[in-house]
């Protein structure tokens, strides 16, 4: 039971709560019981000082020690409050003793006898000496009696209060059963349906979708993280079996062209003439090549792909690649024009990025007519630099465009035919660029071009 968030969680979230629930209620518990004691004392030393100062202003003004003027205040106070007094003069004798004032008074305080039979020197009751003193003279002492214990009425606030202090404990005891009950299920709802989904992917369901409706923003994040790991997943088993599917395919069809030419020929059908031979060459060829290419793309997707990174001129290694395709372009009567400037180096390998120029420049003579243009574009800045090859060919719709980087994707098949693009370089491409920590863009509007461009930075 206890492995589970949930239960941990309303285990932490009740200890907690009790925990402080307990702690408070102790600390007011005491905190009362120590303050309530205070006011008593603090109440009591009051009285017991106004008692003295009047005999002393009352000796004062007559020269002798007399009860006339503290009368009412001393039965007031043997009645309600049980506190008794002695005064004895000079002599040390007691002419005042208000535990005998009236023996009639009504009992106010618990297992207390009348006034008129107060054990004053019993354990129940302790006392405090205080001089009389007029005119830095000493003329006396009263001495006050007052109970050790609570009085009833003091007892009956303490024993009301106590009440009240155990019934909010137990209320909040209740509420925090509840909001405990109410958090751990909240905070465990978007994790276990989150849980749920990892299951679900683990087993290949990948339409599962979570929702992220939890009002908190980790769990509601890590929810939007799983579906777009499982929209990932999905995407990367589709790519997976379109992938399978158009490899079967680029192998099937050299493969049936040779199977056909060799049976044929191996039947009498046709005579293995030079022309027969050349095009089983042809489509061997073809096979070669893509294997070729795969080889590449799985290099280039190598996470040890080693770089051999140097400062290279932009113009030199340019206008090499454009020697190089001249016979191309004017085959097809394109114009190459290129506009780099003669100081801008970058860093980078030079046989990756000769690859990776190779198949874009084979990528727009591809896609451009007869008598089309191509434009090779560097600038540089801080970062690094920047190269564009522009077309004006027959450029890519918006679907094209999100698929362009996926393996043996061609957009219009039956075009690509015609061109002899097996859907890979732009994947070959896209991966050596990574592996430079550079970046790709691709600009295109059917029927008005593309632009490449790729960015290359200086760092090493």
């Amino acid at each position: 039971m206890f492995r589970t968030l949930y239960s941990k969680l309303l285990t932490f979230f009740l200890a907690l709560s009790l925990g402080g629930i307990l702690l408070v209620g102790i600390a007011i518990y005491f905190g009362v019981q120590e303050t309530f004691q205070e006011y008593l004392i603090n109440k009591r030393e009051g009285q017991i000082q106004q008692i003295v100062m009047e005999i002393e202003r009352t000796y004062e003004l007559e020269g002798n020690i007399s009860v006339e003027p503290v009368w009412m205040m001393l039965h007031h106070y043997g009645f309600q409050e049980q506190l008794f007094f002695h005064v004895f003069n000079r002599n040390g004798e007691l002419i005042i003793d208000t535990t005998q004032m009236n023996n009639g008074m009504r009992q106010h305080m618990m297992s207390r006898p009348p006034m008129g039979s107060v054990n004053i020197e019993s354990d129940m009751f302790d006392s405090i000496e205080h001089p009389l003193v007029v005119n830095g003279d000493q003329v006396g002492v009263v001495k006050a009696f007052f109970p050790s214990v609570f009085l009833q009425g003091d007892a009956d606030f303490l024993t009301q209060f106590n009440k009240y202090l155990i019934g909010a404990v137990f209320i909040m005891v209740i509420v925090s059963f509840f909001f405990s009950f109410l958090f751990s299920k909240r905070l465990t709802k978007g994790l276990k349906g989150i849980a749920n989904a990892a299951s679900a992917l683990r087993n290949h369901r990948l339409d599962i979708q979570v929702k992220g409706d939890s009002k908190i923003e980790e769990i509601d994040k890590l929810a939007e993280g799983i579906n777009e790991l499982a929209a990932s997943l999905k995407e990367g088993e589709r790519l997976r079996k379109q992938f399978t599917s158009d490899l079967a395919h680029e192998l099937r069809t050299p493969l049936t062209t040779l199977r056909s030419q060799l049976e044929s020929i191996q039947d009498g059908v046709f005579e293995p003439s030079n022309e027969r031979l050349g095009q089983c060459h042809h489509e061997l060829m073809r096979l070669v090549r893509l294997v070729n290419e795969m080889e590449e793309l799985h290099a280039a997707e190598n996470p040890r792909l080693r770089l051999n990174l140097e400062q290279l001129n932009a113009k030199e290694i340019i206008q090499s690649l454009y020697d190089r395709f001249q016979p191309v372009f004017k085959k097809k009567v394109i114009n190459c024009t290129i506009n780099v400037d003669e100081s801008v180096q970058f860093v980078a390998d030079r046989d990756r990025f000769i690859q990776i120029m190779t198949n874009l420049l084979n990528n727009a003579l591809k896609f451009t007519d007869n008598g089309g243009e191509i434009q090779v574009i560097v600038e540089q800045n801080r970062g690094g630099v920047f190269i564009s090859i522009k077309d004006n060919g027959i450029g890519m719709t918006e679907e094209e465009l999100n698929h362009i980087f996926e393996r043996f994707y061609r957009g219009e098949k039956s075009r690509n035919r015609k061109t002899g693009g097996l859907g890979i370089g732009l994947s070959i491409v896209k991966a050596l660029v990574d592996a430079h920590r550079g970046e790709i863009y691709v600009d295109s509007k059917k029927g008005e071009g593309t632009t490449v461009t790729v960015f290359f930075t200086n760092e090493r």
